[in-house]
């Protein structure tokens, strides 16, 4: 049994230890895993080259009887900018934190893509939180939990159009939405130019909850929005 694997992903995790070890959660090609990187946050560490949203190309060694792999090395293959700035973090965080969820080995390679695309976005464009209504349906869609557009109402509830309750999107967001779901990037963004952003990105919240789970992140993106 080979205990060493070498694997390519981005940072988009990081919780401390007492004893100063790190461990990382990763998103890459192949899907999402952790491993612990031992004594990164002493000053001879490697701290720096594990930040956040920094794309590694790593190795690691799974010791038997351990539940996590420890890294035994990291090449920094790129690292994505601009989104440590506090009107993109939180941004940022929610499409991790959910490509992170979905990126099962079926999927992944479909997901990637959507995320290195996404975070670039939110760091260039003049509106991080159109891009990350756009990345974070295509994550969806890309995981087969796409909402169900067929059918009457105005509104969105548990994956499918309704005629009372759940978010209300109207005509014009729900002709977004398919919009957003169904063009390539480029166009799918200039498409949710003049869409009801804010009832599109409470849809995705809503979304996600039932199709995913809570996300920690999304507190993050509902506070930044209620301070904006």
């Amino acid at each position: 049994m080979e205990r060493y694997h070498v694997h390519e992903g981005l940072v988009v995790g990081r919780k401390p230890l007492p004893v100063g070890d790190v461990i990382l959660s990763f998103v890459g090609p192949e899907g999402a895993t952790q491993a612990v990187a031992r004594k990164a946050l002493r000053p001879t560490g490697r701290s720096g080259r594990l930040s956040l949203f920094h794309h590694l190309r790593y190795q690691v060694y799974q010791k038997p009887g351990n539940d996590l792999p420890t890294l035994t090395q990291a090449e920094l293959v790129g690292r994505l900018e601009g989104l440590e700035a506090p009107g993109r973090f939180p941004q940022a965080s929610f499409l991790a934190e959910l490509a992170y969820r979905l990126a099962s080995p079926e999927v992944a390679q479909r997901l990637w893509p959507l995320l290195i695309s996404g975070l670039k976005g939110i760091a260039k464009h003049e509106n991080p939180r159109l891009v990350m209504v756009w990345a974070g349906w295509r994550i969806l869609k890309a995981a087969g939990l796409a909402p169900n557009l067929g059918g009457e109402g105005m509104g969105l509830q548990d994956g499918h159009r309704v005629e009372r309750g759940g978010i209300y999107l109207g005509l014009e967001g729900l002709e977004s939405l398919a919009a957003v779901l169904k063009l390539p990037g480029g166009e799918a963004i200039e498409a949710l130019g003049n869409a009801p952003l804010d009832r599109l990105l409470q849809a995705l919240l809503a979304h996600t909850r039932y199709t995913v789970g809570d996300l920690g992140s999304a507190g993050l993106l509902s506070s930044s929005h209620a301070k904006g």
